[in-house]
This record gives structure tokens, sequence and C-alpha cells, in this order.
């Protein structure tokens, strides 16, 4: 040990001990920022104590075998840390991330079956508008309509809006809706959700418009493009699957050819 460290280590402020284990002021994180920066401090301490102390009461009290299994695990446990660590960074590093279309359309187009729906899909629009807009009729026939004349004008005004949802070309789930769209229930939805559907709801403050464009149902085999993501983790896993079993049988063919592994018979 140099001197510089020794010094560094004598100046440390020794702050608690526990049998032959012995906490310092460095140990222990920085609390200042926190209006009870002592009690927390407190209780790090504390927590570091008992730890110890039960640790050494277990070292004790538990027999040899118990302890040898226990050692047995931890040694296991270690080893597949380091095993597992070390395989992330090799099949990162080789396998290839690149998903091309034709890779999304077969996987798609061989499971279509595995892809039924288990809740309904919805496609819509949606703007909270204030109740004094002077182009409130505009905007309602706008989102109705949505060619690319309203759709720049209601662009031009989201600013306006309280609140809007215009990406209608994209799947979402009924429960997204609802987050989305409060006065839209699990209660109600049945009787108001309809497909091609202008819904208009009007408060004290504001007239909420929402315009469903489209409904997938139950059963309905899931639009590619809602799995697109799903798909290409799934092909990717799978790469790392073949790759890793592949590391495996060449990592036992590499150590014996360079003598590193032998099997005695």
């Amino acid at each position: 040990m140099s001197c510089s460290n020794f010094t560094s280590i004598s100046n440390d402020k020794l702050v608690s001990r526990v049998g032959d284990n012995y906490l310092y002021e460095s140990d222990i994180p920085d609390f200042s920022d926190f209006e009870d920066s002592l009690i927390r401090k407190k209780d790090f301490i504390d927590s570091w104590a008992r730890e110890n102390i039960f640790f050494d009461l277990s070292i004790v009290n538990l027999d040899p075998k118990s302890i040898t299994s226990l050692d047995e695990l931890v040694e296991k446990y270690k080893k597949d840390l380091y095993i597992n660590s070390y395989k992330d960074i090799l099949v990162n590093s080789r396998v290839d991330s690149i998903i091309t279309e034709e890779e999304i359309n077969n996987y798609y187009n061989q499971n279509l079956n595995n892809f039924k729906l288990n809740e309904e899909l919805i496609k819509f629009r949606f703007v909270k508008v204030p109740i004094d807009n002077v182009n409130l009729n505009k905007i309602r026939n706008g989102v109705r309509r949505f060619n690319s004349s309203d759709k720049e004008f209601i662009d031009s005004l989201t600013f306006q809006f309280a609140s809007y949802y215009l990406n209608d070309s994209i799947w979402i789930t009924k429960r997204e809706l609802f987050n989305q769209v409060k006065f839209i229930t699990y209660e109600n939805e049945k009787k108001i959700v309809k497909k091609r559907a202008l819904i208009s709801k009007r408060d004290s403050m504001y007239v909420n418009l929402l315009f469903i464009e489209d409904i997938l149902g139950i059963n309905n085999i899931a639009p590619k493009s809602y799995l697109l993501e799903r798909i290409k983790s799934i092909i990717y896993n799978r790469r790392k699957i073949l790759l890793i079993k592949q590391l495996n049988k060449d990592i036992i063919n590499d150590a014996v050819k360079s003598k590193k592994y032998e099997l005695y018979k």
C-alpha cells in the first residue's frame, strides 16, 4: 500500500464498528441535499450495523453443512453473473440488429393465428376545444372529414386546444383511448363508440370532439403495423438464442483444439 493511500485511509473518519467490520465516513452516501439528512445518515448506519450483526450471528449459529451449501450457492451465483455478463457482451457485439421488411412480413404471415386480438383496437382523432372558439363548427366538420385541407387547418389551431390526438393512422387499445379521452369509460363506450361516428361532449368550458375512424374487434387478426415492434423483438431474440447456442458449441470445440479442455476416459 502506498503512503498516499495509507494517509487517505488514515484521515478517513471511523463512524462505526461491528466485530471486525468498520464503517468509515467515505462509505456513507451524501445525504446533505435532504432536509432529514441526519435521520437518513443514522438509518444508513443502523442498516449497515444490523446487516453485519445478523451476518456474524448467522456464521456462528448456522450448522457447517448449511454454511457450505450457502457458500456453494453464492459461488454458483457469482459464476452465473460473470458468465451471463460476458455472454451479453459477446452476443450484443455479434448479433445483427437490422431486421428487413421481408423478415417481418414472413414472420407475420407464418404466424397469423397467433395474432388474434383479445381486445378491440381503435383508430380515432380527438380535439378538446374551448367552448367559445370562433372556428368551432369548422373544426367539427374538419375532425369528421379530415381531408388534406382539414388537416392543415386543424394543425394550425392545435395551440388553441386544451388537448388533442390526431394520429388516426395508428391502432391503439381501448384502454389507451380511455386515457386520452376522459369522457369515454367502460360504462358508456358500448353505446357511443361506433365506427365512423363523431361524438361531441360539451361541458362548461370545452367541447370534446371525438371521431372514430375504425374499430377492429376481438378475434380479428391484429394489423402488422400494430405488431411491428413486437415482431422485431421476437426476430431479434431468436437470433440471440441461435447465437448463444452456437457460442456454447464453439467454446467447447475451441477449448478442445487449444487443449484447454480435455475429457479423460
